[in-house]
């Protein structure tokens, strides 16, 4: 799927690790990345891939700032990633891989050389097939850590989430199908960042999905989850479990994809330290804390022409910083995900985003807007308590220039506020601040599988400006290493995922 990742996007500020994150070549379906809005709006336009595909790329990138920090030193940066959309379905496994990753050394030494940026694989074994199936999944992703500071490596945690169980699977009648998921993952967390919050955990729950197909293009589904977390750590970690049950109705035809649902979900923490009123005045005594909040979602994808696309979705959910970027088997990763903070707390988010896409034979344009609000509930030694809320506009266009060569310009704007965060690695100015990147790059296609990239880019963010200049060579493992876009006519027919866009 890849609704996020889906199938397929990410928003965070351009930072050390953007330069990579800019050039890698891969598609928004294959991105969660939250490292770099560039790695989003720079890959929808001649860079979109038609199929699965499966890149290896390397270069350098010159950083004038490489610590972001004002009167920071330049650097040069080695990268060598990977970045793909692959799915494989067979007799026995399926498997789908989504990566945008890569591993980055400093040449100047500014920090350590380690992986950074996004990797989600999944494979599905089935022992006995349309009953019985063993499931496993592996994401890694990086969460900021102080969100009042621009995003190098020593404002990162990197994330290893790990998942498996079996899958059983009854189809009572032709149109009627019932799966359940029992599940069990361990999250590995770590960073050189002297901030670092340990976030390692082991949980286990279970999906529960009753679908009811109508027709070839509609269906009415239920849907319960529920997990319960334990962390290493719980000097500064609640652990707490997390409920949801919800109904929704699919639709999907020739032009139109429409999704909605709406349910309930609890999440319930343990041992929080708690004013409590007793005779002898306020103690703190530790108590569970139990939250309750409705959830619904929306997503509403329309083919206006053969090349012009709109998409809208908005959705409120009670989640943790897991979820965010792996919602489960019954579920895609999210295709457009909010910037992550490192905390363990379980939050309400809502998200609200609207994309129009325009492609002609040679020339793209897409201008998308999102708003994403996240609101902690438990106060702890290492989690925010308040709202965290993004704004974020990004435009841009792409043209063919011949059947080798590709122009993309684009520009990003980012709000963000934060309030109410007590935390105590939050440290420097607090309240708003702005991000705003422009990218212009040109892309030559020298042979079906080898690409060169030469690209630029300026961003400032927290009163603190960069520029970066490079050079990335892609050779397609998978696919052919040609985009979408290239000098051929619209489609024949109308598909409510084409032309392609950042958001489902």
């Amino acid at each position: 799927m890849n609704e996020r990742p889906a199938p397929r996007s990410r928003l965070r500020c351009a930072g050390a690790f953007g330069p990579w994150l800019a050039l890698a070549a891969f598609p928004a379906a294959a991105q969660v990345s939250p490292l770099s809005y560039q790695s989003l709006f720079f890959n929808q336009a001649s860079n979109a891939h038609a199929g699965d595909y499966l890149t290896a790329n390397a270069g350098l990138i010159y950083t004038s700032n490489a610590q972001l920090t004002n009167g920071g030193a330049g650097d040069t940066l080695a990268l060598v990633s990977l970045s793909g959309a692959v799915s494989h379905t067979g007799p026995r496994l399926d498997l789908i891989l989504d990566s945008d990753i890569a591993l980055v050394k400093y040449l100047g030494g500014a920090f350590p050389t380690e992986p950074s940026g996004y990797l989600n694989g999944q494979a599905t074994l089935k022992i006995v097939p349309g009953f019985l199936s063993w499931i496993g999944r592996a994401t890694y992703t990086q969460l900021q850590l102080n969100p009042y500071s621009p995003i190098t490596p020593d404002n990162l945690e990197n994330v290893t989430y790990l998942t498996t169980g079996p899958r059983f699977t009854w189809r009572p009648t032709l149109r009627t199908t019932v799966t359940l998921d029992a599940l069990y993952s361990w999250m590995i967390s770590s960073s050189p960042s002297p901030i670092y919050v340990d976030l390692t955990n082991h949980r286990y729950g279970g999906d529960l999905k009753i679908e009811r197909a109508f027709s070839s293009s509609s269906s009415l589904y239920l849907n319960g989850t529920y997990q319960k977390v334990l962390f290493r750590n719980q000097v500064e970690n609640n652990n707490y479990s997390l409920g949801s049950a919800l109904v929704g109705y699919r639709f999907s035809e020739e032009r139109t994809r429409l999704d909605i649902s709406g349910g309930y979900a609890r999440s319930q923490v343990y041992n929080v330290l708690t004013p409590v009123q007793t005779i002898i005045g306020v103690v703190e005594a530790r108590q569970d804390r139990t939250f309750n909040s409705p959830i619904w979602a929306i997503s509403l994808s329309r083919v206006i022409t053969p090349r012009q696309r709109v998409s809208l979705s908005a959705a409120q959910r009670l989640q943790d910083f897991a979820g965010a970027g792996q919602l489960g088997f019954n579920q895609a990763v999210p295709a457009y995900a909010p910037q992550q903070l490192a905390q363990s707390s379980p939050f309400v988010s809502r998200s609200y985003s609207a994309d129009w896409r325009f492609d002609t034979v040679r020339t793209s344009f897409d201008v998308g807007v999102r708003e994403s609000n996240q609101r902690y509930q438990v106060v702890q030694a290492n989690a925010p308590t308040g709202e965290y809320n993004t704004k974020s506009a990004s435009a841009f266009a792409a043209r063919q220039l011949s059947a080798v060569l590709n122009a993309d310009i684009g520009v990003t704007w980012q709000h963000q506020n934060a309030s109410g965060i007590t935390a105590a690695q939050y440290f420097g100015p607090t309240g708003a601040s702005n991000w705003v990147t422009f990218q212009t790059d040109l892309r030559w296609q020298v042979g079906e599988r080898l690409g060169l990239r030469f690209i630029y880019t300026h961003s400032s963010a927290y009163g603190i400006s960069e520029n970066q200049l490079g050079v990335i060579a892609s050779y397609g493992l998978l696919g052919s290493a040609r985009s979408a876009l290239s000098l051929v006519e619209p489609p024949a027919g109308l598909s409510p995922g084409l032309p392609s866009s950042p958001y489902p």
